[in-house]
C-alpha cells in the first residue's frame, strides 16, 4: 500500500520495486506469522497445498510484472478488497471465533494459485484477501488466518524475489534498509495484534482494508 508507490515515486522501475518488496516481504512475514500462530494448532497440510499452488501463480505473476504495467489490475483488486471489507463489517461474527470448515482442504488449496499470482504481481492487500478466504472456507478466526497467510506469503515472496533478482532487478542499497525496517515493523505490529486479540485485528482489517481498497481504486 505504501512502499511500492513510494519506490516508484523515487524513480525505481516497477520490477526493482517489486524485487525489493517481495524480498522484504519474505523476511517480515515469518516474524508476523510466529507471533500470530504462537499457541495455535496449525494445519500444515493446508498451508503446504496453498503454498504449492501459489508458487505456480507467483511464477506467472512475476512474468506479467516484468512484461507489462499492472496498473489496471490495481483497480480490480481495490473493488475486491472493498467488497470483503463490507462483508466483514456487516457480518459481525465473521472471523471472531473458530467455526466448522465450509470447503475442503483441496478446494481451499486451489485458491493459492490466484493468491500467489497477485502476491508477486502487486501484493498490496493480499493478506486481507487470503485471510478472508481462510476464515470463510476453513473456519479460522482472523488472527489465525493472518498467521496462515503470512507463512504462505514467505514462500511466494521469496520465490518471486528470486525471479526478479535473476533478471538483474535486485538493488542492495534499497533492499537492505527495506528488509531491516520491515522486520522491525512486523515484530512490533504483530506483537500488538496478537496481544490485543481477534476483535482488535478485525477492526484493523476493516480500517486498513477500506483505505487500501479506495487507494487502489482511485489512484
Amino acid at each position: 500500500m505504501i512502499s511500492t508507490p513510494f519506490w516508484l515515486m523515487l524513480g525505481f522501475p516497477l520490477p526493482v520495486a517489486m524485487a525489493t518488496n517481495t524480498l522484504s516481504g519474505a523476511m517480515w512475514t515469518l516474524v508476523a506469522a510466529r507471533n500470530y500462530l504462537r499457541g495455535h494448532e496449525v494445519d500444515w497440510r493446508l498451508i503446504s497445498g496453498m503454498a504449492a499452488c501459489g508458487l505456480i501463480g507467483a511464477y506467472f505473476g512475476a512474468q506479467v510484472v516484468m512484461r507489462c504495467d499492472p496498473k489496471n489490475m490495481q483497480r480490480i483488486i481495490g473493488v475486491i478488497i472493498l467488497i470483503l471489507v463490507a462483508y466483514t463489517f456487516f457480518k459481525k461474527e465473521f472471523g471472531t471465533e473458530k467455526r466448522e470448515p465450509t470447503a475442503s482442504r483441496l478446494l481451499t488449496s486451489l485458491t493459492g494459485f490466484p493468491l500467489g499470482f497477485y502476491e508477486s504481481f502487486f501484493g498490496s492487500g493480499n493478506s486481507l484477501i487470503t485471510s478472508a478466504i481462510l476464515t470463510k472456507t476453513r473456519g479460522l478466526n482472523l488472527m489465525e488466518a493472518l498467521g496462515y497467510s503470512y507463512v504462505m506469503s514467505f514462500f511466494w515472496c521469496l520465490f518471486a524475489s528470486i525471479m526478479y533478482g535473476s533478471g538483474g532487478n535486485w538493488k542492495l542499497s534499497l533492499i537492505i534498509p527495506s528488509v531491516l525496517g520491515a522486520v522491525c515493523g512486523a515484530y512490533l505490529g504483530s506483537h500488538i495484534g496478537a496481544k490485543k486479540g481477534t476483535r482488535f485485528v478485525k477492526g484493523l482489517f476493516i480500517t486498513i482494508g477500506s483505505i487500501l481498497g479506495l487507494k487502489l481504486l482511485l489512484v
